[in-house]
């Protein structure tokens, strides 16, 4: 797997010259406990298809670090974007996965007039699959919630489960404005227990854990301003009768000649009465 996202670089960076354009970024993300995330792009491409490696990476005091490693690739058309992403987390604490994503949206409205008030509508189906793979159990005494768990035991034979992730996509610009929403349901091979540790996942920008079962997440933005907010909610169930979380997102982003400097905001509710929990972000990006 790992050979083939290397090889998968090296077709990208061979495709260089001939890209028509070229767009780098990254984002430093706080919080409590020690949080320290950042994630970091490089994308080529132009109207009709994109390439675009990435990673992702953070640690706190009460986790290991985790890393992932994604490279992505798309197609644009009038009608219809499909693209999909090939990703790896190597190995950290006995814990490692794989995973594959796809996606494809359709355009209802193409070609709106200039000063049409619906400017963009599109409807999409994602899917996904990750191969787990934990070479320890959380300890029956001190089972967590909302984190992998800090006591464990070797297992004798490492603990795999694959997770398959579907869901469908909206979005529509209208007056400038635009909103898209998500809705993500998650599926196992095998039954899950309290003795499995926690994986680790992504609410919005924070690093966080568990066993998801149901998301939805909405966003609005307005782009094309001097200075374009954004705001952002998700709401994640998860199995074991672990409590629903929560984020909300609030952000801002300004463009100075060829590059954009954003600011975030997030706060994440981890339910069942914990205390809720803020992360700051700053981030660049350039464009050639």
């Amino acid at each position: 797997m790992k050979r083939l996202i290397l090889s998968a670089l090296f077709f990208l960076f061979a495709a260089v010259n001939a890209a028509a354009y070229t767009d780098t970024g990254a984002k430093y993300t706080a919080g409590p406990d020690g949080y320290g995330g950042v994630s970091a792009f490089a994308e080529w491409g132009d109207d009709a298809y994109y390439l675009r490696p990435s990673v992702n990476t953070y640690k706190s005091d009460l986790a290991d670090r985790f890393s992932t490693y994604s490279f992505g690739a798309g197609l644009d058309r009038e009608a219809w974007s499909a693209g999909a992403e090939l990703s790896l987390t190597p190995e950290t604490g006995g814990y490692k996965n794989t995973a594959l994503y796809a996606d494809f949206s359709y355009n209802l409205l193409r070609s709106p007039s200039e000063d049409a008030a619906l400017q963009a509508v599109s409807l999409g189906v994602f899917a996904g699959t990750t191969r787990h793979e934990d070479t320890y159990a959380a300890s029956t005494a001190t089972v967590s919630v909302g984190r992998r768990g800090t006591s464990v035991v070797t297992l004798t034979d490492a603990f795999k489960l694959n997770q398959t992730d579907y869901g469908v996509t909206a979005a529509v610009k209208l007056y400038g404005v635009r909103a898209s929403g998500r809705f993500t349901k998650t599926a196992y091979d095998k039954d899950v227990t309290a003795e499995a540790r926690e994986l680790p996942l992504d609410i919005g920008g924070i690093g966080t854990s568990g066993f998801p079962d149901t998301a939805v997440s909405a966003r609005l933005g307005v782009p094309g301003l001097p200075l374009s907010p954004t705001a952002g909610y998700t709401k994640t169930a998860y199995l074991l009768d672990q409590p629903a979380s929560e984020s909300f997102s609030l952000g801002l982003s300004v463009e100075a000649g060829r590059a954009e400097i954003s600011a975030g905001w997030e706060n994440l509710n981890p339910g069942g009465g914990a205390a809720r929990s803020d992360y700051w972000s700053l981030g660049l990006t350039l464009s050639f």
